[in-house]
């Protein structure tokens, strides 16, 4: 079955070069290598830094979708 969108609209995005992205990221690694951290505190990060992750694919998904209606008129 071909595709009628936009090759463009195939293409994927890369996250976002964010400071917030980034602090999340870096306190997730520096939290993994400190022995000290109880486990809840890295748990809460890794979490923190997972939904933000998740949260940028949902808008990533979003626009693709909104990218293909405005390419079907």
């Amino acid at each position: 079955m071909e595709s009628r969108l936009h090759p463009a609209l195939h293409r994927p995005a890369p996250y976002p070069a964010d400071e917030a992205f980034e602090n999340l990221r870096q306190r997730v690694h520096a939290l993994l290598d400190s022995g000290e951290t109880s486990s809840w505190e890295l748990l809460r990060a890794e979490w923190r830094y997972d939904v933000a992750l998740l949260t940028n694919d949902f808008r990533l998904w979003m626009q693709h979708l909104d990218r293909g209606f405005d390419a079907a008129k």
